[in-house]
């Protein structure tokens, strides 16, 4: 993100033809502080992403004011301001990214590094927004911990900075037609944001075209005000000193509500991002007066604005790395000191690192020449580790056949037929869901852990004749009712899969899920659920209780870490990183649940864990893992449960 346009200290030598105005930078300091508090502590700001939109305000504006204030003079020239471009961005961005992927080269596993490799190559040509928005999806690495995510605004920025500038020629520099233009791009653009947001969050938050209107607001402002400084013509602007106080003073109050009254609930982008879009604006637009003299000014503000673009860069790795090696959760400590760490990387980044490239005439074609490469061999370095998946080379060769990425499990799901994802309602659902018409029948009803036990039922269907339907949604536990704030086709799932139930007249129906939901939802939803089922003379209820599950990023980390550790492999049985006490918990509660609903329950964690730990391998000589996540059952892990939870039904047990 360009969080530092023009950086340029006290060095008025070097203003731009905008000239320095020391409270943008207060103006960002403002912005990226609460950004870094929100990712260390989110309840602390709940509103602290809004200072990204903040950032795109400032970009907005300085951009395009000197572009336009260039086009004035006939000096503009796209190579210039590209070559400019690499000497801002480059610096900075290839340090980090470079520090980003070797620690990941020694603490990664292949999954995790795969996805990094795939996100260093989207940030080295900044298409980083669209990689991730690609990689969106239940079975993906938690946002929290990829290091890189953040350069999503970047390649935003990036994006429109290829775009505008040309745009800004086509339309010419005659101020009321680009004005008009400008607005209604602003225009289009947040229409297009209000209509998509509500449909599909994800593209209204990464797809440029939904988030134009936040850089154009800068830019509109930029071309309103001529490219000159709020106070050089104070009658294009306000009549009167005191209105300049109060609109600086509400675009302020503005932010600050933005930040603590909002949080992520809220619709983002949305009409609440114009609370941030249009007091930065404000701000912009105003200077002299109290806020900006005594806050926006100040020295702590100004110099914290000097290193927000290196400082946001270094933040959020950082975080991410400690979020992977702290399993349960980074103590506070950790994050204040990550925080302070961060602040010191920005500024030697900036001092040492950004002003020596960034300024100066002396060898200009070489210092771009090497930003391009450098940039260029990032982008394949990252390209190789994701066509690799993940440099399993650096592994040691006893570990890498535990090095499971989820690909060789999930492939026998049935994803997207029986499987639903996300976007997916009950009509998608394939026919082949319901099996072949042949009894006995086993219908599994659940979620992604329904569908990863799925093929070990499957397995023992053909051996011993039973048929098996599978009827699983992400994240929708096998519950009638059950609503899911994030998943709004849960619940038709689930009415749909009672409408199988009355149609296939199954012998058995088996619910199974991660369970992992609030008791209440748990209590009332099987009260439904079973009062339904019985309502339709299913002869046989079963639940399943959750397996074994793991803390830490997924079971394949905690074994490379463990060998890290120790040089040894890790017990086939064992303690570490097993979050035994939440599963017995819950499975204790399931099973008195069971009980009181009149069903059969069937406890996967005490096939798994006794008294010296959990089945974390399986096997012969312990080849094959349990699980390749937190808790999602692999093939092997799949048979070994489904054939005990067999010998717990009479009938199916041989």
């Amino acid at each position: 993100m360009n969080f530092a346009q023009p950086n340029l200290a006290f060095d008025k030598a070097r203003a731009t033809p905008l000239g320095y105005r020391k409270d943008i930078d207060g103006l960002r300091a403002i912005a990226v502080l609460p950004v870094l508090i929100y990712h260390a502590f989110p309840t602390a700001v709940p509103g602290g992403f809004y200072g990204v939109d903040i950032f795109f305000v400032i970009s907005g504006y300085l951009i395009t004011g000197i572009i336009h204030k260039q086009m004035l003079s006939s000096t503009f020239s796209i190579a210039d301001f590209y070559v400019r471009r690499v000497r801002r961005i480059f610096p900075a961005l290839i340090t980090v990214v470079l520090v980003t992927f070797l620690i990941a080269w020694f603490v990664l596993p292949p999954r995790e590094l795969k996805s990094l490799g795939t996100n260093i190559a989207g940030g080295a040509v900044f298409i980083q927004n669209f990689i991730l928005l690609g990689q969106v999806g239940y079975f993906d690495l938690a946002a929290e911990k990829k290091p890189l995510l953040h350069l999503w605004s970047l390649a935003i920025e990036e994006q429109y900075y290829i775009v505008w500038p040309i745009l800004l020629l086509l339309i010419g520099s005659r101020r009321r037609r680009s004005r008009a233009i400008t607005l209604a791009l602003a225009a289009a653009s947040f229409i297009a944001c209000l209509i998509v947001q509500p449909r599909a969050p994800d593209y209204a938050f990464y797809l440029p075209v939904t988030r134009a209107w936040e850089l154009l607001v800068g830019s509109g402002l930029a071309l309103w005000l001529d490219g000159r400084d709020a106070e050089a013509r104070p009658q294009r602007l306000i009549d009167h000193r005191l209105v300049r106080e109060l609109i600086a003073w509400a675009a302020l109050l503005a932010i600050v509500v933005a930040f603590w009254r909002y949080g992520r609930p809220t619709p983002h982008p949305g009409v609440h991002t114009l609370l941030p879009v249009l007091g930065a604006a404000g701000l912009i637009a105003t200077s002299g007066t109290l806020v900006h003299r005594y806050i926006l000014s100040s020295m702590p503000a100004v110099f914290v604005g000097l290193i927000s673009y290196p400082l946001y860069l270094w933040h959020y790795p950082l975080m991410a790395y400690a979020r992977i090696q702290f399993v349960d959760a980074v103590p506070a400590w950790v994050m204040i000191a990550i925080i302070a760490a961060s602040l010191a990387l920005a500024w030697a980044t900036y001092r040492f690192i950004e002003r020596p490239i960034r300024f100066g005439r002396q060898l200009v074609p070489l210092k771009v020449g090497g930003l391009l490469g450098a940039m260029a061999a990032l982008g394949i370095v990252g390209v190789v580790a994701d066509q690799t998946n993940g440099l399993p080379v650096r592994i040691p060769a006893e570990l890498r056949g535990f090095m499971l990425d989820g690909s060789e499990t999930a492939r026998f799901w049935r994803s997207e037929k029986c499987l639903l994802k996300p976007d997916q309602s009950a009509s998608e659902f394939s026919p082949d869901c319901a099996g072949t018409g042949r009894h006995p029948l086993i219908l599994v009803w659940g979620d992604s852990y329904a569908a990863s036990l799925y093929p070990g039922l499957a397995h023992f269907g053909a051996e011993r004749g039973f048929e098996v339907a599978e009827f699983t949604a992400s994240a929708c536990p096998p519950l009638l009712g059950f609503v899911h704030p994030e998943r709004r086709f849960c619940k038709g799932a689930n009415d749909f899969v009672i409408q199988k139930v009355a149609e296939l007249k199954p012998d058995l129906v088996l619910f199974y899920s991660t369970w992992s939901y609030s008791p209440d939802a748990l209590r009332d939803g099987l009260d439904k659920t079973v009062s339904a089922l019985k309502a339709l003379n299913v002869p046989r209820i079963a639940l399943l209780g959750p397996p074994a599950t793991w803390l830490g990023d997924s079971l394949p980390a905690n074994i490379l870490d463990y060998y890290f550790r120790t040089h040894a492999v890790l017990p086939a049985r064992t303690k570490f990183r097993s979050n035994d006490n939440w599963t017995r918990a819950l499975d204790e509660f399931l099973e008195a649940q069971a009980q009181r609903v009149g069903i059969q329950y069937i406890s996967a964690r005490r096939m798994m864990c006794n008294d010296d730990g959990c089945l974390a391998r399986i096997g012969a000589d312990g080849a094959d893992l349990t699980a390749y996540d937190s808790g999602h059952l692999t093939n092997p892990g799949s048979v070994f449960i489904a054939r005990q939870t067999l010998e717990a039904l009479p009938g199916f047990d041989k």
